[in-house]
């Protein structure tokens, strides 16, 4: 069973093309819009999507992982994978990238929907020259304005391009057309041969048709993220192909990322003619928070592949580290259960983060934590409203108080010029019996509570853990 994903709004594709030939590139429209038409021209007036609110940058940790990655004001996330072709002397190499709506600037048409228009081109170099190349424009039409700014992956762009085995330059580049804005990011891949044995990478996907021959082009859609949420998804569909020996058993281990090993298995791959292909459904509850990767080998040979997942909190709130992850949580939990957390070894994480959702959520018997929900979208518009220089907006005093106590009933601050120093806001909880005092020291911005406000809140904080 395929895990569905809401965030996948649309398919679009490009197509690597060798250099010694050509061939056409196919575009998807957006699923569930309107197909593409004539019509009036966008209005002069562009529409503007915000930027992610949330400021964590997970960019480093994929390109540490092998992975095209970039963040704000363009993010953009990719993967490449590789999988046997009909021939030893080439290799199929299925390239995805996806991005958010947010990235991009849409006009408001007559008809009061939407439109984006962007490019695409990737390039294959080996040694500074060019192998394989491509360039594609396309465009996202939606219905309302608020799809416009949705800053989940949404876009998903994949191709497929035969090449010799060997070290290449992978190079992708997105322009958003509206602002001019682009993003281009670069990865070392290196392309294996498969003759007579072998398996193909590990593919987290978002749709499959497994092939039954080698002769056969693959029928994918790769999820280039490789995410599931905690809480929310149970299983993460992971497509592989086992080529030669096909009698021996393909065993699945997984391990942080530092390499201890979690949980291993037998997995059960279909025989397909000359090879066995399927969807490996790995437990999302042996996978634990942050990075994992997933490695598979088959019993007396060395073919060991490999790819990295990753499990976080929900599509706003980006994966990190398991450390980060624990640390993500500081104003929903208590320091002990926090603790326990970051105390677990390695190998009983997915334990005790399974111990952790028991003790926190109230509604066990839904699919989802509800008050882990609740908490993240509050750390989301804290971020976006309480930045204060370089802190983000969560980890600022107000931002803190706004994730543990929720929106104020009243806020007073006197009039003061702007940028004037000592400032002050008054936040009210009437229900708490409750008045907190910020102060601006500076006039920057820099909104801090009062030592008597900061007592108090404490107070409360404790109350509320407990």
């Amino acid at each position: 069973m395929l895990r569905s994903r809401p965030a996948l709004l649309a398919i679009a594709s490009f197509v690597l093309l060798p250099a010694a030939c050509g061939r056409g590139g196919r575009t998807a429209p957006p699923a569930g819009s309107p197909p593409p038409r004539g019509g009036p021209a966008p209005s002069a007036a562009a529409v503007r999507s915000p930027a992610a609110a949330i400021s964590f940058d997970a960019s480093p940790l994929y390109r540490q992982m092998g992975m095209l990655a970039r963040g704000l004001p363009f993010p953009i996330i990719g993967r490449a994978a590789f999988a046997a072709s009909a021939s030893p002397d080439t290799t199929h190499v299925i390239v995805g990238v996806t991005f958010a709506n947010a990235s991009l600037t849409f006009a408001r048409e007559a008809d009061n929907r939407f439109r984006a228009r962007y490019s695409i081109s990737a390039v294959l170099t080996r040694e500074a020259a060019v192998v394989a190349s491509a360039q594609a424009s396309s465009e996202l039409v939606v219905a309302t304005f608020r799809e416009t700014a949705r800053t989940d992956e949404s876009m998903i762009h994949q191709e497929m391009v035969d090449v010799a085995p060997g070290r290449y330059t992978l190079t992708v580049t997105l322009r958003d057309e509206g602002s001019g804005r682009s993003a281009q990011e670069s990865m070392p891949v290196v392309v294996p041969r498969y003759a007579e044995a072998g398996l193909s990478t590990p593919m987290p996907i978002a749709e499959v048709s497994p092939r039954a021959s080698l002769a056969a082009v693959p029928d994918l859609l790769l999820d280039p993220e490789g995410a599931a949420v905690a809480g929310r998804d149970s299983l993460l569909p992971v497509y592989l192909e086992a080529y030669g020996d096909t009698a021996r058993p393909v065993r699945l281990l997984v391990r942080t990322e530092r390499g201890t090993v979690m949980w291993n298995d037998t997995v059960a791959l279909p025989a397909r003619g000359a090879l066995r292909a399927g969807v490996v459904e790995v437990p999302v509850a042996r996978l634990g928070l942050g990075v994992s990767q997933l490695a598979f080998v088959r019993d007396g040979l060395a073919d060991t592949t490999s790819t990295y997942v990753f499990v976080g909190y929900g599509d706003d709130v980006p994966v990190a580290t398991y450390e980060e992850m624990v640390n993500y949580l500081r104003w929903f939990a208590r320091a002990d259960r926090l603790q326990k957390l970051r105390d677990a070894p390695e190998a009983e994480r997915p334990a005790a983060w399974a111990e952790f959702l028991r003790a926190t959520d109230d509604r066990p018997e839904t699919p989802i934590s509800e008050p882990l929900r609740e908490y993240f979208s509050k750390v989301v518009r804290a971020n976006g409203r309480f930045r204060e220089e370089a802190t983000p907006g969560w980890l600022s005093d107000r931002g803190r108080v706004y994730i543990t106590l929720g929106e104020p009933d009243q806020v007073v601050e006197p009039q003061l010029a702007d940028f004037s120093r000592n400032r002050q806001q008054i936040w009210d909880y009437r229900a708490m019996n409750l008045q907190l005092v910020f102060y601006d020291q500076t006039g920057n911005g820099r909104w801090r509570l009062t030592q008597s406000s900061e007592v108090r809140f404490e107070s409360e904080f404790r109350r509320r853990l407990r």
